[in-house]
């Protein structure tokens, strides 16, 4: 076991690779309230002092992007880390940043203003042009996973403080437009989209919007995979607090948690 000491109480804390082809995570990366480390990851545990990090200010979140690049958000923009250590910078005040470990991510500007990048096929992060405004703060969004066989992810759901939860489309025929909203008996807390397989993996995987509400509800739709449309949702109460999502791994399957118990139907679904 390996132990570092930290110069103060971290704020979140992250593991990355460096490459796609890497076994194991090669750092950690800790965020304080001002400030950035990260670790290397080997016989010990230590600084790293070529990361490409920005050390200066806290990390909102990071991940590996493309084959071997690293993604730093931060309050003020985002840094895209390329493998030889060249760095490009967008400022951009950040709130929320999903990202699909491939080839998408989307951040949150001022006044709900939805900003899109993506990576090509060289290794850059481009912004797209146009962006989307939308009725009201964003709480909480997340990005569909990149279905087999294609680049990009369908759709991106985002929760807004009027009580909706939107879908937007990331198809390239018409990225960012909106695709359908339902209302919400409470302010959205967290979401996440969740392809579910047959139990037999014969036929096309299902859609599904988990939406955690801040009244403590769980709510679960089914998606459209070809309109985007909200379509029979079900309703849950999990206590008083408000409803934090995760996905997490079931048999190497995806499935999605909250703080108090999983998704059984999703388990269920997603057993060997």
């Amino acid at each position: 076991m390996a132990v570092s000491e930290l110069p103060g109480n971290p704020n979140a804390v992250w593991t990355v690779r460096r490459s796609v082809d890497d076994k194991y995570d090669a750092n950690i990366v800790v965020s304080f309230v001002n400030a950035t480390l990260v670790l290397s990851i080997g016989e010990t545990v230590e600084e790293a002092t070529d990361s490409g990090f920005l050390a200066t200010a806290p990390t909102l979140g990071c991940a590996m992007i493309g084959d071997d690049s690293l993604l730093q958000v931060y309050p003020d923009g985002i840094r895209h880390i390329r493998a030889d250590r060249r760095v490009n910078e967008w400022k951009v005040t950040i709130y929320f940043w999903p990202l699909s470990k491939r080839l998408s991510k989307s951040v949150e500007g001022p006044g709900g203003e939805i900003v899109y990048f993506e990576l090509d096929v060289t290794g850059q992060l481009n912004e797209f042009t146009e962006r989307r405004a939308l009725p009201g703060e964003v709480l909480c969004m997340s990005l569909s996973e990149i279905p087999e066989g294609e680049l990009r992810s369908r759709f991106l759901a985002v929760g807004v403080s009027d009580g909706t939860v939107r879908m937007i489309s990331l198809d390239p025929s018409d990225t960012l437009a909106p695709l359908s909203f339902q209302a919400l008996p409470s302010a959205p807390e967290s979401l996440l989209l969740l392809e579910v397989r047959p139990d037999d993996n014969k036929g096309p995987a299902s859609i599904h919007l988990s939406i955690g509400l801040q009244n403590g509800c769980l709510l679960r739709t089914t998606v459209d995979g070809v309109t985007g449309d909200m379509l029979d949702t079900r309703t849950r109460y999990l206590g008083t607090r408000p409803v934090k999502l995760f996905r997490v791994k079931i048999h190497n399957k995806d499935a999605c948690e909250n703080r108090r118990e999983l998704d059984v139907s999703v388990v269920a679904q997603n057993r060997d």
